[in-house]
């Protein structure tokens, strides 16, 4: 997961309609905004395209590429009824941009996982460290500690790591070392089916291919005298996995950030 500069969208998409509609449900009867927010709904998905542009073309979530019209636009915080929670949902959240990510359909629906046999994806959750803070109105929201990562939040997307093995995501922090940090980031790899089989197996591939050229760019850095070319061509190699824009690059930057390399691509930056 890498964080995503959401504010960017007002830059590139026509919010008016999306305000609008944010206007106008403020002033219906609670009975209703559920049929208002179906009416409306091709407002929000109106933006998908400029959801993945910011996004880099990859699921905010998983980070897997995603093909221009096949990601989802999902609410962070659920538009309307919730599952597993007696609440009516975020409606005040409906039609606001900045509750808007693009999810790859394999985060978004709820679904049985088919090796593990277990019930997978976001669909409308959206737990909480405590049900009994859950806000029932907009200024209401400060008081809530929601488990699942945000990725437009820059320190949720530090709690995941990846296993170098297996390609699996991981906690950053042990049980031991804090709790509730590992918990948000264990219940939302399970909420987001970001461990998927076959992402896996993509992440450790991506990660081994990097380690490879890790090692031959440690070799040329030293050498003297050093050859510039090669060594710069190196550089580049290694920047096409761990740009904003490269699949699961959050697993091939933690490659070069364990082997100590972060000073090549980003001098200054230990």
């Amino acid at each position: 997961m890498r964080p995503i500069d959401h504010q960017h969208l007002r830059r590139v998409a026509d919010l008016a309609p999306l305000n609008a509609s944010n206007v106008a449900i403020a002033e219906l009867a609670p009975g209703d905004r559920g049929t208002f927010v179906d009416q409306h709904a091709a407002e929000c998905s109106a933006l998908r395209n400029p959801l993945w542009g910011i996004g880099n073309m990859k699921c905010w979530y998983s980070e897997a590429s995603l093909q221009e019209c096949e990601g989802q636009v999902e609410h962070y915080r659920p538009k309307k009824r919730l599952h597993g929670a007696g609440h009516d949902g975020y409606w005040w959240r409906a039609f606001d941009w900045r509750n808007l990510r693009l999810a790859h359909p394999t985060v978004n629906r709820r679904k049985t996982d088919y090796l593990t046999g277990k019930l997978v994806g976001k669909g409308s959750y959206f737990p909480l460290r405590h049900e009994s803070r859950r806000a029932q109105i907009s200024t209401e929201e400060g008081n809530e500690e929601p488990i699942l990562l945000d990725p437009v939040v820059p320190a949720d997307t530090l709690l995941l790591c990846f296993s170098e093995e297996s390609g699996a995501p991981c906690p950053r922090y042990t049980k031991e070392k804090n709790e509730w940090l590992h918990q948000r980031a264990e219940e939302s790899i399970d909420y987001y089916h970001l461990d998927e089989a076959s992402w896996n197996v993509k992440r450790a591939d991506l990660m081994a291919e990097v380690k490879k050229l890790c090692e031959q760019l440690e070799y040329l850095a030293v050498q003297e005298p050093r050859d510039e070319a090669a060594y710069s061509a190196k550089i580049g190699e290694i920047v096409a996995y761990i740009s904003p824009f490269a699949e699961f690059s959050s697993a091939c930057l933690q490659i070069v950030h364990e082997k100590g390399l972060l000073e090549h691509f980003a001098p200054g930056l230990a």
